[in-house]
C-alpha cells in the first residue's frame, strides 16, 4: 500500500467517523431530549401512568384480593339476611 492508498483509506475512515459522530449525537438528542424531554422521559411516564392503571391494579394480587374479599363480604350478609328472614318467620309461626 503506498502513501496515497493510506490517505485515502485515513479519509474513508474519517469520513465514516463523521457520519457516526453525528448519528451519536442524534441519538443522544432523540434519547434524552434536547431541552424537550426525549424519549427516556417518555416511556418513564408511560411506565409510571402504566403502573397506576386502575385495570391493571385489578388484575394484580392485590386487587384479585380485595375482589375476593368483597365477595366474601356479599355472602356473609347474603347469609345473614337469611337468617334474620328464617328467625323473623319463625317468630311469626309461634
Amino acid at each position: 500500500m503506498n502513501n496515497e492508498e493510506r490517505d485515502n483509506k485515513i479519509i474513508e475512515i474519517h469520513t465514516a467517523v463523521m457520519v457516526m459522530a453525528e448519528k451519536v449525537d442524534n441519538h443522544g438528542e432523540t434519547l434524552y431530549g434536547d431541552g424537550q424531554p426525549g424519549l427516556v422521559k417518555d416511556v418513564t411516564l408511560l411506565q409510571e401512568r402504566q403502573n397506576e392503571c386502575p385495570a391493571r391494579k385489578a388484575t394484580t394480587v392485590e386487587g384479585k384480593r380485595l375482589t375476593i374479599a368483597g365477595i366474601v363480604v356479599a355472602i356473609a350478609i347474603i347469609a345473614l339476611l337469611a337468617n334474620v328472614g328464617l328467625a323473623v318467620l319463625n317468630w311469626v309461626d309461634k
